[in-house]
């Protein structure tokens, strides 16, 4: 008997395409690269803010804020439509307005505004020197002790008070406590490349006589020898000074017992940033 086409079974036959190479293609690859490279410029750009020159990170600053759009600017109408702030408003002109960023960060000029952006390197030193001053296992040495920040320097002030001097009775000699604070900030600072000054103060008691000119004088001095012993090399302390009762903490207050004391000025030299930034091994 004859078999009809008609009897035949359909067979449909389901044929799954795999786009990219599935998990064997190329296109991973990619992806993989792009990724590697974006994480190279995030560290690199980690780097680059963590050891920030201020001229240069303040240039920068200014040369990516935005103008104020209702300036008005050399080569400008005073219109929104010569205003200026557009590039191609900027390139029409024959020659460019500003100053370039590298130009900024090098000179110091800006398009407006100040920063204060303090160095890196002096951050870790003040954190440092915090942690010894406070290792002394003393709840009171904050009394004693103030430290100021402004950018590339730091202060720190050794100050009497009320409840502990800092110096023996009637002389410019700092006493047991306070030389034991001040060679711990010669220690830390012995191993960097800062710059100190000291400066040694009185309260007003006396006024500008010569025994106050002195006094302030003999604390100055003791505190670089004192700091000299315990391996700050001389060769790093730039000035010391007598300032009597010219500069108190609490002008109101001109005899209260904090005027007393001596101030470590720490200043950073150089930049953070390596010398040569071109990246060529």
């Amino acid at each position: 008997m004859a078999t009809h086409a008609s009897d035949r079974p359909i067979v449909i036959r389901r044929v799954k395409k795999v786009t990219g190479g599935g998990h064997h293609g190329g296109a991973w690859k990619v992806a993989y690269a792009d990724f590697v490279t974006a994480m190279m410029a995030f560290f690199m750009l980690l780097w680059l803010t963590a050891n920030p020159d201020k001229e240069m990170l303040k240039g920068l600053a200014e040369y990516f804020t935005p103008a104020d759009p209702g300036a008005v600017g050399p080569g400008s109408s005073g219109s929104s439509a010569g205003a200026g702030n557009s590039r191609a408003a900027q390139s029409s002109e024959q020659k460019p307005q500003g100053t370039p960023a590298m130009e900024a960060a090098t000179a110091g000029a800006a398009r407006g505004g100040t920063a204060n952006v303090p160095d890196a390197s002096m951050r870790v030193l003040a954190q440092e020197l915090r942690l010894a001053i406070d290792s002394t296992a003393d709840d009171r040495v904050s009394d004693n002790v103030k430290m100021e920040e402004d950018g590339d320097t730091l202060t720190i002030s050794l100050m009497d008070t009320a409840k502990r001097p800092m110096f023996k009775d009637g002389s410019g000699e700092p006493n047991s406590y306070a030389t034991n604070l001040l060679m711990r900030i010669a220690r830390k600072v012995a191993g960097t490349g800062v710059s100190v000054e000291l400066e040694g103060h009185t309260d007003a008691e006396g006024g500008l006589s010569e025994a106050n000119w002195k006094l302030s004088g003999d604390r100055a001095q003791a505190a670089r020898r004192i700091m000299q012993s315990a391996g700050l090399s001389y060769d790093r302390i730039s000035q010391v000074s007598a300032m009597a009762s010219t500069r108190p903490v609490y002008p109101d207050q001109p005899m209260r017992p904090e005027n007393r004391r001596i101030a470590i000025i720490i200043k950073a030299e150089g930049s953070a940033l390596p010398p040569d930034t071109s990246f060529e091994f």
